[in-house]
Order: structure tokens, then sequence, then C-alpha cells
């Protein structure tokens, strides 16, 4: 992606640092999106002998109503046989590394569509494909910028590009329970690239998991008694990371319930701030609309080298039924 001349070797090395110093950033991923938030953390620097070397800004937890809502039971998936839905995602982020006069700034944008078929329904389980349909990147790093677009390539030689394309038209097979759990998984749909240059392009993995939800609905049978401003919270603790969440019912009419959510993070050495809303159908539990929005700030390690960090991610997704 870039063409340099360098007169020495010392300029060649420095350039090549700050290549992998922004591979390194963009390898931590990227959350959330669109309902304005401020945030002021405290930024301080250390020694780096005071910071593991694998420090670096962890992704954010985005919170899952269903497993809040659980202890309340879960209400039976009405999916039919050749029902189909089609779910868009859109991810606006920005990402900034600074040392001193030393400054990265990487930008993209992406969409990213799947068709969700219901190939087969029984009185236990569903048959469903996941197919990615479609996919659309631009990046903006260093003065250089890549434009994808999955309906019309352009640049064959590009590595990223190659991999993009390879994702289009992937199948995962899904066998699901009743109550929104996956049993089996089958197909090449599923793969998640964990290659530098594709977590460069800024686009979200998505993976299913065996045993965890499909993610097109919220299915507990408590929201349907649960009245506007009605709220409720949960915090959650894994080794060094603390996650305290809140939800609270923004809205609500005969047709969708809306969801609004604030999620706070803490690690070691980075803090994260989310917000967004849920738009639920009530008949069907389909999650017709997320957004969110996302701040983190905290340290990236190099080469025993401190970095402030910060990353901004907005994320839209829309899902409709097509048939």
């Amino acid at each position: 992606m870039i063409n340099k001349q360098f007169k020495t070797k010392s300029q060649m090395t420095t350039h090549f640092k700050h290549i992998k110093a922004i591979f390194t950033l963009m390898l931590a991923g990227f959350t959330g999106i669109c309902i304005a938030q401020t945030v002021s953390p405290k930024t301080e620097f250390k020694k780096s002998t005071d910071l593991p070397a694998s420090t670096s800004l962890s992704p954010v937890a985005i919170p899952h109503l269903d497993a809040q809502l659980a202890t309340d039971g879960y209400r039976q998936l009405s999916f039919k046989k050749g029902d189909e839905f089609q779910k868009t995602t859109l991810v606006n982020s920005t990402t900034v590394l600074q040392r001193g006069a030393q400054k990265f700034d990487i930008k993209s944008n992406s969409s990213v569509t799947k068709n969700y078929n219901v190939t087969d329904a029984t009185n236990s389980n569903f048959a469903i494909s996941v197919t990615t349909k479609r996919i659309t990147d631009t990046l903006f790093a260093m003065g250089k910028s890549m434009q994808y677009n999955s309906d019309n390539p352009t640049d064959t030689s590009s590595f990223i590009q190659k991999r993009l394309t390879a994702m289009v038209g992937q199948t995962a097979n899904v066998s699901l329970s009743k109550q929104d759990a996956i049993t089996q998984i089958s197909g090449n749909g599923n793969q998640v690239i964990n290659d530098t240059l594709f977590a460069f392009t800024g686009l979200q993995p998505e993976q299913l998991v065996k045993g965890a939800s499909l993610g097109l609905t919220v299915n507990s049978t408590a929201m349907a008694s649960m009245k506007k401003n009605y709220t409720w919270a949960d915090t959650v603790t894994d080794g060094n990371s603390k996650i305290k969440n809140t939800f609270w019912i923004q809205a609500k009419d005969d047709k969708t319930t809306t969801i609004a959510f604030e999620s706070a993070q803490q690690q070691s050495y980075s803090n994260s701030n989310t917000n967004g809303v849920y738009v639920v159908d009530n008949a069907t539990g389909v999650i017709l609309v997320r957004q969110m929005q996302s701040i983190t700030s905290g340290y990236q390690v190099l080469n025993n080298v401190v970095y402030a960090a910060s990353r901004r991610t907005a994320v839209t997704e829309s899902c409709y039924k097509t048939k």
C-alpha cells in the first residue's frame, strides 16, 4: 500500500517500526456507536517496566440482553421454514496512537451484509444458513487510503482485498433450538480471520458459537410486562476486568420496545464507556435496530515503549425480514 524510498537504513527501520505500531494497535479490535457521549478519562504515562508486554486496548464487551433477562425465562422462537432476514452492520472507527510528537491516526468505515435463511423448522429446532452477501470498506492511514466494494472489486493484487473477497458468499449452517441456542455449526462461513492486515481494515469479526444465541432476537418472557423507565443492572468481574451494565426501557408502543443501555469497563491499563439502544419487535423478538457508541482510552506498549492510545467506534446495525 505504501511505496517510499529511504536514504538510510535508519530511516527505513524507523518507518517499519511505525507500520508495526499501527498494526499492533489495530489487532486490539473495534466496537461501539451512534449516540453522542462525552468521556474524560485520565491518562498518565507510566514507566514501561510497570506495564506488561501484552498491554493493549481490549475490545469493549457489548452487553447481550438475553443474558440479563434469562432468569425470567425464554419464549419459544417462532421462525418458519422459508423465513429470510437480512442484517447490515455499519462501523465507523477512529484510532489514535501517540507518544510525544509521534502520532498515528487510523480511520475506517465498513459495512457487512448477511442473510439468515430458515431452511427447515421442526418441533424442536431450526436449520438456518448464514451467508455473507456484501462487504464494503474504506481505510485511511498515514496519508494513504484503500477502498473496497465486493460488488466491484478492483485491485486483485491487494492482500487485504483478496481476504475480504474470500469472505463474500461463504455460508455457515446452524442448528438452532427453540430457545435460541446454537447446537451445531457446519460450513466455512464461520471462520474468523485474525491476520494483522485484516484487523487493519476495522471490520468486526462475528463468530457463531455453540451454546450462544444467533443474535437476531431477544426472547425473554419478561420483556412483555416491562413498562417505560423500568431499569435493571448487573456487574461482571473477570480477572482484572470489571464491567457494569445498566439497562432501561426508553420507549414502548404496540409494535416495538426500545431498550437503552450504558456499559462501563475498567481494566488494568484501559477504560471504556459504551452506550446505545436496541429496538425490538414485540411480536417476534427480532432486534430491528442496534446502535452503539464506544470510547476507549489507555496504553499500548510496543518494543518497551509506552504509547497513549484511544479509540472511538460507532456501530449501527439494522435487521429486517425479506421473506
